[in-house]
């Protein structure tokens, strides 16, 4: 449980409806997890959410979260050729009804970043999916990944990270530029156009896409001929032109494997990134009215001493929670804070100390009944993901 010595916050959550429990709601169970599994990913679902992740190293494993509980886990797929990474996680993606969407990495030749996305759909949540399609359709041996999901006029449209213009030197160091790409796919398999967005972007930070009254909004690290690494924003239907979220004039000769967070309520999107100008880590938000056309001035949240890897989800209306990890005394720290899009108000949630190796992953969060989900890898010998409820409600 949660104890609030901030007026500020409390007031907020108050005239939210939200406040939090004395002890008469209890936390929920956590996942079926077992020794070894790692790497979670959630997605928000009209139930409650569905986590997927790596159970050991052959199975993606997935359950759902709803008033009733968790259901049973189940295999999503099992590969002895998966290219499991830290960052580049597996994504579950819930496009309404009973279809789903998930992605994963797979070995496509012997060398260390060969590796393709598929991607399969279901359409009764999660019973059965479809023969797995590679969206990229270059047949180039190279890197492939770091997927987000969108709406698009009956279809699922998904965006990923293309090295087919990278040479065969290995990542980071080939003579080409790492792309950015997009394409559709429909419960058959059948896939739509595949479409360029970007001729040069970063090579390894996650992206990020909503879906707003205006159309699918993406973000992703950009990366220019100077190597400044912007977080960019573009909408897929060309409302307008693609545009950075804030000029940070951030200039890194390498991929800090840090990528945007993005949620969108309604028209109300928010969308949080690490940066590092001058050799100075922060971690910003920034917030839009008016479905992502325009954004306000960005927020700093962090105190300092930031890692990055953050995510976000709205809490109501008007109030954010964002997580991103941060360095501790002696290993790192979850931190987690509100930010209210009105005012502008951050106030202190809760922080939780996990490792601050690549170990850890991503640290993910979700909404349900009034609570907030925090789920991470603890690594070692002995890890397993780790979550915790923190009853608001």
């Amino acid at each position: 449980m949660v104890v609030i010595n901030n007026k500020r916050i409390l007031t907020t959550l108050l005239f939210a409806g939200l406040f939090f429990s004395c002890g008469e709601i209890s936390a929920p169970a956590s996942p079926d997890t077992a020794l070894g599994s790692a790497y979670p990913n959630i997605c928000q679902t009209d139930d409650g959410f569905i986590m997927i992740w790596y159970e050991g190293g052959e199975h993606i494993v997935m359950s759902e979260f709803t008033d009733k509980g968790w259901t049973k886990k189940d295999t999503i797929v099992t590969s002895d050729r998966f290219f499991k990474n830290w960052a580049d996680l597996p994504q579950i993606y819930h496009t309404g009804g009973d279809t789903l969407a998930v992605s994963w990495l797979e070995m496509s030749g012997e060398g260390t970043y060969d590796y393709d996305v598929k991607v399969s759909i279901s359409t009764n949540r999660g019973k059965a999916w479809s023969d797995p399609v590679i969206p990229h359709r270059d047949g180039i041996k190279g890197e492939h990944g770091f997927v987000s999901f969108y709406d698009l006029n009956g279809s699922i449209g998904l965006i990923w990270l293309d090295g087919r213009a990278m040479a065969s030197g290995g990542h980071d160091h080939g003579d080409g530029a790492m792309r950015l790409y997009t394409t559709t796919i429909i419960p058959k398999g059948e896939l739509g156009l595949e479409i360029m967005l970007d001729n040069m972007v970063c090579e390894c930070c996650p992206t990020s896409a909503v879906n707003t009254s205006v159309g699918p909004l993406v973000a992703f690290r950009d990366r220019y001929a100077d190597e400044t690494r912007n977080i960019q924003l573009a909408f897929i239907n060309d409302n307008q032109l693609p545009r950075p979220i804030n000029e940070d004039g951030w200039i890194v000769p390498g991929c800090p494997v840090n990528g945007p967070a993005m949620v969108a309520n309604v028209d109300n999107v928010a969308i949080a990134w690490y940066t590092a100008p001058d050799n100075k880590p922060q971690v910003n938000i920034s917030f839009s009215n008016d479905g992502g056309r325009t954004f306000g001035n960005l927020i700093r949240l962090d105190g300092g001493s930031v890692i990055g890897r953050t995510d976000l989800i709205w809490l109501d209306d008007e109030n954010v929670l964002v997580s991103w990890l941060a360095e501790g005394e002696e290993s790192g720290k979850l931190e987690l804070k509100t930010v209210n899009s009105n005012t502008g108000a951050v106030d202190f949630f809760k922080s939780y100390t996990i490792s601050s190796s690549r170990g850890s992953g991503y640290p993910k969060l979700a909404m349900a009944n009034g609570m907030v989900f925090v789920a991470w890898t603890e690594p070692g010998e002995n890890g397993k993901i780790k979550s915790e409820w923190i009853v608001i409600n």
